[in-house]
């Protein structure tokens, strides 16, 4: 698997049971804090992984950083937090490389392992199928809040450890059943993902009063605090809704996240089979809508 099928890591297959999967992702800080940013950056560059049915083996670190202008110490807190959550992963970072520059920046080069016949695509959902996802939205108007200073300290921190919590226990209970589709919520938000998700092939029906959110978004959303990237998302993909809604679940629709959580397709009968293995391993999940035949490459609000 490459780039043409929009995946979230590419695959490589090296026998009948073991294929290697691999991932890149970086960006600029989203908290002040240089820990929990390296913190969150690993842990959104392992989602990668997760979101194909993989385990992360190895990880290199990807730094942009300029020794001129910032403290060492930074650069040492934000690779130790990447370095924390790389090890809570299961995995050995084997290095990495930096650049020289003015605009900090941090993630991973990441590589999984699967078996060939066990890869989980962003496509393969069923008309029938639930749609789950194990992260609240609306991480991209939080962290718009946060550079106005209108978000409580108390509200930032749980915020923070949503964006740090790895996505590995629900990839575990995803691959404790038949998963029909998995990708995970980033950047092109939850419109954006679940475009890919049915292409041209089906429809899904979104249940508007399942899916969750920070409390907080609702207020900072009303006040216009809301992200460059939802603009661009909803421009880009309001082609794929369809019906009306809230103001504001409109903008959580399009809000771009920061790793964000897995959108896992499985059968309604592998549902109980699912809640045990979530419930036995803690994770957090909501049942937020249904696979449909019609209309094809619909989102149905």
């Amino acid at each position: 698997m490459g780039i043409e099928g929009f995946e979230d890591a590419g695959v490589y297959r090296i026998s009948e049971e073991l294929a290697i999967v691999q991932t890149v992702d970086f960006f600029t800080p989203v908290v002040d804090d240089p820990y929990d940013f390296g913190r969150i950056a690993a842990a959104n560059a392992l989602s990668d992984i997760y979101a194909m049915g993989a385990v992360p083996k190895t990880a290199m670190n990807i730094v942009c950083f300029s020794p001129k202008a910032f403290d060492i110490k930074i650069l040492k807190e934000i690779l130790k937090g990447g370095a924390d959550k790389v090890r809570e992963a299961g995995a050995s970072l084997m290095g990495g490389h930096s650049v020289d520059d003015e605009e900090i920046k941090y993630g991973l080069s990441v590589t999984g392992f699967v078996h060939p016949e066990k890869i989980v695509r962003n496509e393969g959902a069923r008309p029938g199928d639930v749609l789950i996802i194990t992260k609240p939205l609306g991480t991209g108007i939080l962290n718009t809040g946060i550079k106005a200073d209108m978000v409580e300290a108390g509200a930032v921190r749980s915020l923070i450890e949503v964006m740090a919590t790895l996505n590995d226990r629900g990839a575990e209970a995803m691959r404790a059943v038949n998963t029909h589709a998995a990708t995970d919520v980033t950047g092109f938000g939850l419109a954006g993902h679940l475009c890919e998700m049915i292409k041209e092939s089906i429809g899904v029906k979104l249940f508007a009063e399942e899916v969750p959110y920070f409390k907080e978004a609702v207020e900072l959303a009303s006040s216009g605090f809301v992200p460059g990237g939802l603009y661009r998302n909803r421009d880009f993909y309001k082609r794929c809704v369809a019906g009306t809604a809230s103001t504001f679940f409109t903008d959580i629709l399009f809000d771009p996240q920061t790793s964000g959580g897995l959108l896992i397709a499985i059968g309604k009968e592998d549902l109980p089979a699912f809640r045990k293995a979530a419930s036995g391993n803690g994770t957090t999940f909501w049942v937020i809508g249904e696979f449909v035949e019609e209309p094809k490459g619909k989102i149905v609000l």
